[in-house]
């Protein structure tokens, strides 16, 4: 089912690129692909420093961080089918 959506996606995607016509757009979509690449790359940042910190946590953070990736996993898991 992943693999569907990531395909409806993907197809919505060009779609809409192969449908742009003039220069303004052009700038907009290489706008929105620069915004997504700043939170694309704060957010592996972010990741890899809370990866780092792990072991340095205290029991009670440690628990927090697995309750929420564990609630993070269960909302991936409901978006994605």
């Amino acid at each position: 089912m992943g693999f569907e959506s990531l395909a409806e996606a993907v197809s919505i995607i060009s779609k809409a690129i192969g449908s742009v016509k003039g220069v303004g757009a052009i700038f907009v979509l290489a706008g929105f692909a620069l915004i997504l690449a700043v939170i694309v790359g704060i957010g592996g940042w972010l990741f890899i420093r809370l990866i780092k910190k792990i072991p340095r946590m205290t029991i009670g953070e440690f628990l927090k961080f697995i309750i929420l990736f564990s609630l993070g996993l269960i909302v991936i898991g409901i978006l994605l089918p």
